[in-house]
Order: structure tokens, then C-alpha cells, then sequence
């Protein structure tokens, strides 16, 4: 028989930048705050790790301004938006992780060859990977989603079918 698994007591302080980060991300931060909020979490030269489709270049988000004007893009196709954890974070000595859930009412537009009506509902979910550097900054991001369902849901792309 194992070893049963004994959990740390989370790390406020990284629980708190995960906190913040979804906290960016959902709008929760006031307008004017948002460059101050990024500055406090996400080291000057943030290395970032995205998907090819209907996403900026990877190299282009590099620093804490362009990640708070990439979220600004972002809520720019939805007038309501929210994004809460699902689960987690999960802290270790170097990295923040959690799931996340968001919904939004899509604006209409992008994605190209979108079919929906604006107005839609949307809603996705996906995995953020944060690696912090040695100043407990935002020094490396992964995120996993499965933002093709949601360009499913606004029928910018077909739902395969199978028997």
C-alpha cells in the first residue's frame, strides 16, 4: 500500500497572484487599475506559450502591458463576460496552476465565419500555467482551452459528426 498524500498548506501569496490574474481576466479589476494589477504580477519579460488559431503571436505577448491590452481585445468581443476558477490554484515552489470557466454574450465579428447571431451566449473552459520568477512575478504562461467549441457555439466552424 502507498504512502498517503499529504497536501501543503497553500501559499497565500501565490494563491493571491492566481486570484488577481483570473481577476484581469474576468474584469474584475477597474478600468483604471488593470496596467498596475499586470505590473504586480507579470514579470517585464513574460515569455508566453499560445495556440496558433485566432491568437496573437506568442512573441507579441511579452510584457505586462501587451498582456493587459491582449485582455482588453478579448473583452472587446463580449458585453458580458466572466471568468471564475474551477478548480484549483494548485501552487508548488515555482508554479500556479488552475481551470477556469468562462461565459460571455458574444458582440458579433471576429471569429471569421461566424454564423451566430450577436447576442450569443458562449461559454468555454480551459487551464492556466503560470511559472513564477525568482520576485514571485508571472515569468511564463501556458494556457490550454477549448476555445474551438466556443467558435463551434458561434458556428465559425462545423461540429464533426461521427457514427
Amino acid at each position: 500500500m502507498s504512502d498517503p498524500v499529504v497536501l501543503a498548506p497553500v501559499d497565500q501569496a501565490k494563491a493571491e497572484l492566481w486570484h488577481r490574474w483570473i481577476g484581469l481576466w474576468s474584469g474584475d479589476v477597474p478600468f483604471d487599475e488593470r496596467f498596475a494589477v499586470g505590473d504586480g504580477i507579470i514579470a517585464p519579460d513574460l515569455t508566453c506559450h499560445l495556440a496558433h488559431y485566432e491568437m496573437p503571436e506568442s512573441h507579441l505577448i511579452n510584457s505586462p502591458g501587451a498582456v493587459v491590452r491582449w485582455i482588453d481585445v478579448w473583452h472587446s468581443y463580449f458585453s458580458e463576460s466572466k471568468m471564475v476558477t474551477a478548480v484549483g490554484p494548485f501552487v508548488s515552489e515555482h508554479y500556479v496552476m488552475g481551470r477556469w470557466s468562462f461565459r460571455g454574450v458574444w458582440k458579433g465579428g471576429k471569429p471569421r465565419g461566424a454564423t451566430a447571431p450577436a447576442g450569443s451566449e458562449v461559454a468555454i473552459e480551459g487551464h492556466d500555467i503560470l511559472r513564477l520568477d525568482e520576485n514571485g512575478l508571472i515569468a511564463e504562461y501556458w494556457v490550454g482551452d477549448n476555445l474551438l467549441d466556443m467558435y463551434g457555439q458561434l458556428g465559425a466552424i462545423k461540429r464533426l459528426v461521427t457514427s
